[in-house]
């Protein structure tokens, strides 16, 4: 089963591009949620991220999932 908190550091991650800025916007450390980033990859058994100097990007398996996430994000919110 899925962390939502996992799926909420996704979004802002793929929102913003970089761990630093999802950390800002969630107000936890930056590698909190590169790790959690880490976690829910493992979890899929997959990269969600493509990740460069320059930020990251989603991979088409991000890309798949991420109406599914904001899916979720709605129900909670």
């Amino acid at each position: 089963m899925l962390d939502w908190n996992d799926l909420r550091y996704f979004l802002w991650v793929a929102r913003t591009g970089s761990t630093l800025a999802a950390s800002r916007k969630l107000k936890v450390s930056q590698s909190t949620v590169s790790r959690r980033i880490n976690v829910l990859e493992e979890h899929l058994g997959t990269k969600l991220f493509v990740r460069k100097p320059s930020g990251y990007s989603l991979t088409p398996r991000g890309q798949s999932v991420l109406p599914s996430a904001e899916q979720v994000e709605s129900a909670i919110l």
